[in-house]
């Protein structure tokens, strides 16, 4: 019978402690590191709304940590700390994404830079504050550190650790409230340039002139989640407009509004010669080559591709990342196809395989197919047969734009 009363007893002090633990993880000064007092006026939570924003790449991340023996999942973490901390900060936090209609008062920019060496893993959260009518408000950076080793919940550390900072900074010197920052702004009419961050590109690759009309073709992946899409060609950067795609083919066309001389014609019957010459013109590896575009010349190796794919054929010109979109062009300057990708040698590597120049592409039927469906014109010339590497060379590098992706 003690025993028992015992244990109730016990059960009864421990829900007394949790429930004034819960009562005070609830109470504002819960909410700011040790030490960090506000303004006097300034709210907690507060009552502002504020609209976030992370880059779709940044929240998608998932991949296999070797050291740690398992899936790490950064963009879940990002997810979970508009809940999990921003929106106990800022109850009304809305996040910006496509067909998102909600009123702001506070625009939140967030893009996450990280980097892992020697066991260890550092954050830096860059952030910009906007209010709804584009001025830029606050910016700075927060960073925080973690030991990788042991530790799978290290990502998630800094990620929340890095935010309760920001907030606390947004809080302290903008002093914000919904009087201050009423909801007058609208998330479906951010400027996308208010949005991105310029200072790397999240992707790169190739583009090529398909008509008269400045349209360009590339590989759809290479725009694919993009909130800003450049092209530069010949020292001039323009922004581009995606126009139509199709993921089964991965390609799509952009409108440029510049009219060229220099489209890339179709070859008529579309045959392809098994060992004919090809050339690519891309531009791989931006920010260690230079941005000039990279010629690599090959032949046709078989009329097929990966197995399971769609339209493909391989070729042998080397290919390196960014190249990706990059047209394949016969000695006569005719398009025969479109690069969209290229063994993966680490992983065959594992298995004692070491493929070498095993690329593909899109077969020029296809492409064909896809641009009458779209109603997006072009020209088809026949098969020349006096073609020669210089011709090849020169129609390619005519039309080719390098393309950079920002989010």
């Amino acid at each position: 019978m003690r025993s028992s009363i015992a244990v109730r007893l016990a059960g009864l002090v421990l829900l007394c402690v949790s429930a004034a633990a819960a009562e005070a993880a609830t109470k504002p000064e819960s909410l700011l590191p040790r030490g960090v007092k506000l303004p006097p006026g300034v709210a907690l939570p507060n009552d502002t709304t504020l609209a976030t924003y992370f880059p779709a790449d940044e929240l998608d991340s998932r991949f296999y940590l070797a050291m740690l023996g398992g899936w790490i999942e950064p963009g879940k973490s990002l997810n979970d700390a508009r809940t999990e901390v921003i929106a106990k900060y800022f109850p009304s936090t809305v996040a910006v994404a496509p067909g998102v209609q909600s009123g702001y008062g506070l625009l939140l920019v967030l893009h996450p830079e990280w980097k892992a060496e020697g066991g260890q893993l550092k954050l830096s959260m860059k952030y910009r504050v906007y209010d709804p009518a584009g001025a830029l408000l606050r910016e700075g950076v927060q960073a925080q550190n973690a030991n990788l080793a042991g530790n799978v919940g290290a990502f998630q550390t800094v990620i929340y650790k890095s935010l309760q900072m920001v907030m606390v900074d947004i809080l302290r010197e903008l002093t914000p409230s919904a009087t201050k920052f009423p909801p007058a702004g609208s998330v479906a009419t951010i400027p996308v340039a208010q949005l991105v961050s310029k200072d790397k590109a999240v992707r790169t690759g190739t583009a090529f002139y398909i008509n008269p009309a400045g349209q360009l073709m590339t590989a759809a992946h290479v725009i694919d989640g993009c909130a800003l899409v450049e092209a530069k060609k010949d020292g001039l950067t323009f922004e581009v407009q995606p126009r139509a795609d199709s993921a089964l083919l991965d390609l799509a066309v952009l409108d440029s509004g510049r009219e060229t001389t220099a489209a890339l014609p179709l070859r008529k019957d579309e045959t392809l010669v098994l060992g004919e010459s090809v050339t690519l013109v891309g531009f791989p590896l931006s920010g260690l080559l230079s941005s000039t575009p990279n010629v690599t010349r090959g032949n046709v190796s078989a009329r097929a591709g990966i197995k399971g794919s769609v339209g493909q054929f391989q070729f042998s010109a080397p290919t390196q990342p960014g190249s990706s979109g990059g047209p394949i062009v016969s000695d006569g300057g005719e398009l025969l196809g479109v690069a969209v990708g290229t063994l993966n040698v680490t992983s065959l590597a594992e298995q004692g395989l070491l493929p070498q120049n095993v690329n593909f592409a899109l077969d020029a039927k296809y492409v064909s197919e896809f641009l009458n469906n779209k109603k997006i014109a072009f020209q088809e010339v026949p098969a020349r047969t006096d073609g020669n590497m210089q011709r090849a060379n020169e129609a390619a590098i005519a039309a080719v734009v390098q393309l950079s992706c920002y989010q």
